[in-house]
């Protein structure tokens, strides 16, 4: 009876670990762009971090500015996330020149969801605003993303787009 049980629950982790915990749907893909958006809004970078995969890289080009210089650049993960925290640990401070916390405001359209044929990945066409006190900062993107599924957790694999970052208005 107890090697039985032992069969059992070796086949359920093993259905879990090959099938079960890495399949994709439409739901968990937008539940993770809920997840993104509010690690945003509550400035946590480590869960931002927590959302990318180990192997994680991103492209991107971007316009910065009223003169709207142009750049691209990549990062892997952690240049991601270090760039997640400086740039959170500087509003942080701005917040507290200005007498308070600053405000931020989210919002992301996802434009189509592309499930890979097997559901283990998923390719996301994604546009995001995120407004920082108003008009301090205003950045605007659009990705082309792609997420996957490990041990249950929906990670992001690879990000490629551009993006604008103004202020003032």
């Amino acid at each position: 009876m107890k090697t039985l049980l032992l069969v059992i629950l070796a086949c359920v982790a093993g259905w879990w670990y090959f099938i079960g915990g890495r399949k994709l749907d439409e739901t968990l893909v937008r539940d993770y762009y809920r997840q993104s958006q509010q690690a945003t809004l509550n400035r946590d970078h480590q869960a931002l971090c927590d959302l990318l995969s180990d192997n994680f890289t991103s492209t991107a080009e971007f316009a910065l500015g009223p003169q709207q210089a142009r750049g691209d650049g990549s990062a892997d993960k952690a240049k991601t996330c270090d760039g997640w925290r400086d740039l959170f640990a500087s509003w942080q401070k701005l917040g507290e020149k200005m007498g308070g916390e600053l405000q931020l405001d989210a919002a992301h359209e996802i434009h189509s969801i592309k499930l890979a044929a097997d559901g283990k990945s998923a390719t996301v066409d994604i546009s995001a605003s995120l407004d920082v006190a108003g008009t301090i900062t205003n950045i605007r993107s659009h990705t082309q993303d792609v997420l996957i599924r490990r041990n249950g957790r929906v990670l992001m694999m690879r990000s490629d787009g551009n993006a604008s970052i103004t202020s003032g208005g």
